[in-house]
């Protein structure tokens, strides 16, 4: 589609320039894109694995507390076991100006309980989910790594299309049409110019 300019010599000009930086601009656009996708790959491959990992460390505390659960009951449980605490801090990192959340534990405590009145597999599954814990925090900053990188994946691919496909198209042809106008412009002029020395060698 052309773009609605005066064809003129400046404005041929600055067309030229604005193609200049059009094409520069949609080369590090796809450079940039082509390096999202390539971390954003990557972090996929990490959150896959680690997903794996955690699934099966789950299911290994899920059967410990199922038959912690089958020799007692909850409430009894929620009496032999007092609550802890956890304190998580929020840091970022910057990841192609996106900030990423990264969790860090800043404050944990487990209480004290009863050892003689509890079952080992009681033991067993809390020092599992222990362990667990900051694969979970991993895993969570990966999902939102990829969740960002998605989003910002489809923001640049829309600029680089809309550079290739709308914006550079449209000055090319917008440039054709001016250099086409001049140079008419250009031959009218010379044909007037013709006329009027073949007038003035006949007077």
């Amino acid at each position: 589609m052309r773009l609605a300019v005066n064809p003129n010599r400046m404005e041929l000009l600055r067309l030229r320039r604005r193609l200049v930086l059009a094409e520069r601009g949609h080369k590090l656009l796809k450079d940039k894109l082509e390096e999202i996708m390539r971390r954003f790959l990557r972090l996929v491959r990490e959150l896959y694995n680690l997903q794996e990992i955690v699934s099966l460390k789950l299911k290994k505390v899920f059967l410990s507390f199922v038959l912690v659960r089958s020799r007692d009951s909850h409430k009894d449980l929620e009496k032999l076991i007092p609550e802890g605490k956890l304190v998580l801090a929020t840091k970022t990192e910057k990841v192609f100006n996106l900030a990423i959340p990264r969790f860090e534990i800043e404050e944990k405590e487990v209480s004290d309980y009863d050892f003689l009145n509890t079952e080992s597999e009681l033991d067993i599954g809390l020092k599992k989910t222990e362990e667990l814990l900051e694969d979970l925090m991993e895993m969570s900053r990966l999902w939102k790594a990829v969740e960002l990188l998605s989003r910002e994946i489809e923001v640049t691919r829309r600029r680089v299309n809309a550079l290739e496909h709308i914006l550079i198209p449209s000055i090319k042809e917008t440039i054709s049409y001016i250099s086409s106008r001049l140079e008419e412009m250009e031959r009218s002029y010379q044909v007037q110019l013709m006329r009027v020395k073949e007038i003035l060698r006949h007077h």
